[in-house]
């Protein structure tokens, strides 16, 4: 058999989503691999990179803000890759794709994608976007249609795989646009008006430049919102894609994978984000659906929904863990393992250790994080 990065899961995963607050120094690293592996997990997805910016040493992102204090050699993803040795735990370095900040200043970088390139930034159909969360939106975005916001992604995430090559795998997060109110560009419009083209006849193709010219920049878009629809969700399929067969090549022991909508229908419509195509296409070796409903029977009907729909294709399934009991994390991990998905993962270390600071959580659910005898 031919032996694929999706065959080195864990027989079982049993993760913790790491927040990048807990990657701060080099104690808040060491607590978080002690911790992890004293309470029976196997498995860390590790944010470095939050909000276009880097734990980890980049070539073409700034460095983190919240690591002004540390020495300018700290590498937290280095660091905490040594750390992990001999643990039992994997490593997958967690990076937030499109979306770059969320908050009400500017970086304070230069360097900072949105402050060097703001017309890659993506926009509501009144050609607007926000800096912080509100409604639909956590901030700001890149646009996905955009060759070369998808050309600068793949550089940084190229980079973390070529610097990194004890890495169990890269993990994508945020890998969808905001909700179908975005993007409406002027290069998103342009684009689109290109890829109709040839499909539309010439007599119409004119009323719609001059509808276009005149008064109604969205002519295109309105007359064809299907097609919009799937012109959006193959710019984030593109960069799967892309992303998947740049990973294979540079180190194919990678586990590729991605937190995802929990429901395909609805993340496709209106995430954009069509995961189970990439599944079944090969392009990543697990999905990790954040089923985050406190309901632990409608965190089992979701589990068992993916499972079935990935057609033998390993998931983990997500636990929202940060806000309900231990109990209720016991009885989700309990209903996912009836599920038949290759495992769990809560989210996250930081909520339900306060930070590195209590073990207390921990506790109550050690005897049934690891309470089958896999192997690490």
């Amino acid at each position: 058999m031919h032996i694929t990065a999706r065959h080195r899961l864990p027989e079982e995963t049993r993760a913790l989503w790491v927040v990048r607050t807990s990657l701060v120094s080099a104690d808040s690293i060491e607590r978080v691999v002690a911790l992890s592996a004293r309470y029976g997990f196997n498995a860390l997805f590790v944010q470095v990179r939050g909000r276009g910016d880097a734990y980890y040493r980049s070539s073409y992102e700034p460095r983190a803000e919240a690591l002004m204090s540390q020495p300018a050699d700290f590498d937290p993803l280095g660091y905490l890759l040594r750390c992990a040795e001999g643990s039992g735990l994997q490593v997958h370095a967690w990076l937030n794709v499109f979306y770059v900040w969320s908050q009400s200043r500017k970086p304070r970088s230069g360097l900072h994608v949105i402050r060097r390139s703001p017309s890659w930034i993506a926009r509501d159909a009144r050609d607007r976007y926000q800096m912080t969360t509100a409604g639909k939106v956590e901030g700001v975005y890149l646009c996905p249609g955009n060759p070369n916001v998808r050309a600068h992604l793949l550089k940084v995430f190229a980079e973390v795989a070529q610097r990194y090559p004890q890495l169990d795998g890269i993990h994508l997060d945020y890998v969808r646009y905001p909700y179908e109110g975005y993007c409406y560009c002027a290069g998103c419009r342009a684009r689109f008006r290109e890829a109709m083209w040839e499909r539309v006849p010439e007599a119409r193709r004119a009323a719609l430049d001059r509808s276009a010219a005149r008064s109604n920049p969205l002519a295109w878009i309105q007359a064809f919102p299907a097609e919009w629809s799937d012109w959006r969700r193959d710019q984030v399929n593109a960069f799967v894609r892309a992303f998947s067969r740049q990973s294979r090549y540079l180190n194919p022991n990678l586990i590729l994978s991605a937190a995802v909508w929990p429901q395909p229908e609805l993340a496709a419509k209106h995430k954009l984000q069509d995961w189970l195509y990439w599944l079944r296409s090969d392009w990543l070796d697990t999905v990790l659906p954040m089923a985050y409903d406190k309901d632990t029977a409608v965190v089992q009907r979701q589990a068992m929904r993916v499972v079935s729909e990935a057609q033998g294709r390993p998931v983990i399934v997500g636990v929202g863990a940060w806000q309900v009991s231990p109990e209720s994390t016991l009885n989700k991990i309990r209903a996912i393992r009836r599920s038949g998905a290759r495992g769990f993962s809560l989210f996250s270390y930081d909520a339900i250790t306060q930070s590195g600071v209590s073990e207390a959580y921990l506790q109550q659910i050690a005897h049934e994080v690891n309470s089958y005898p896999f192997g690490r």
